[in-house]
């Protein structure tokens, strides 16, 4: 009897990865997560092998956020910039624990509670801009408090177009209050404007008066007589007077519109 011997091949199949510069790659193979991250570079891999990229360098991200203010309000803070990125060296223990979308599982969630609960302690009039300097400091300590246990750093937050949000009813409680306080104290100035205005009057009827004493001594009938006259005159040759000659009984000179 014999036997046929069939050369079998073996054949590696492999891949390439590559982390860009300023991430770790987490590789994930059959037995888990392995233990040590791939730096920088193209690195081959075996089959059934996935790399996972981490970026290591600060990283920001821009949200809109809502609060509630210590006294009920709706606060708004427009585009607020975050600012994090993964623990040095425990880019492992972050794909393990939580994974690469960490910023939507992870971060998000704990800024927009630390920032609602920094906020309750603030009335909405307190958040001036050093008030809302104090809040930024006391947001970042808060979520870098609660985020480092799992493996991230949070740098900063900034609160930008931080104020009361237009569409909330409390906004337009206080524009209403506004306009009653200025028309509270638009009342409250009505008397003494009545007062300088009747002093002003007063001022002027002084003026007049003391203008016409001037001039009465020198006013007599001669006087009176030849400015009538001169009136006179002015309208007789006026081009648009026409006189006409009526019996005594009517007025010997009339004016007619041509």
């Amino acid at each position: 009897m014999r036997f046929k011997l069939t050369p079998i091949a073996f054949v590696s199949f492999t891949a390439c990865a590559t982390v860009p510069s300023g991430g770790a790659g987490v590789v994930l193979g059959i037995r888990g997560v392995e233990p040590e991250p791939l730096g920088e570079g193209v690195h081959f891999v075996g089959p059934l092998v996935e790399v996972e990229t981490y970026d290591l360098r600060a990283q920001e991200k821009s949200e809109d956020l809502e609060a509630l203010s210590a006294d009920g309000m709706v606060l708004d803070a427009r585009a607020s910039v975050m600012t994090f990125h993964p623990a040095q060296g425990e880019a492992v223990a972050l794909a393990r624990e939580i994974g690469p979308d960490y910023y939507r599982i992870l971060v998000r969630p704990v800024v927009r509670s630390a920032l609602r609960r920094v906020l309750a302690a603030y009335p909405a009039n307190a958040l001036d801009t050093p008030g809302i300097t104090r809040a930024e400091k006391d947001v970042t300590a808060e979520t870098a408090r609660r985020l480092r246990p799992h493996h991230v750093v949070f740098d900063s937050i900034s609160l930008r177009t931080l104020g009361i949000a237009h569409s909330s009813e409390g906004y337009q409680a206080i524009v209403d209050t506004g306009v009653k306080e200025q028309e509270a104290l638009a009342a409250r100035l009505l008397p003494e404007q009545a007062r300088q205005h009747a002093d002003e009057l007063r001022a002027e009827a002084q003026g007049i008066a003391e203008s016409h004493a001037l001039i009465a001594p020198t006013i007599s009938t001669e006087l009176l007589t030849d400015a009538a006259n001169r009136a006179w005159t002015r309208l007789l040759t006026d081009p648009s007077t026409s006189v006409e000659v009526r019996p005594k009984t009517q007025p010997y000179v009339l004016e007619v519109e041509p």
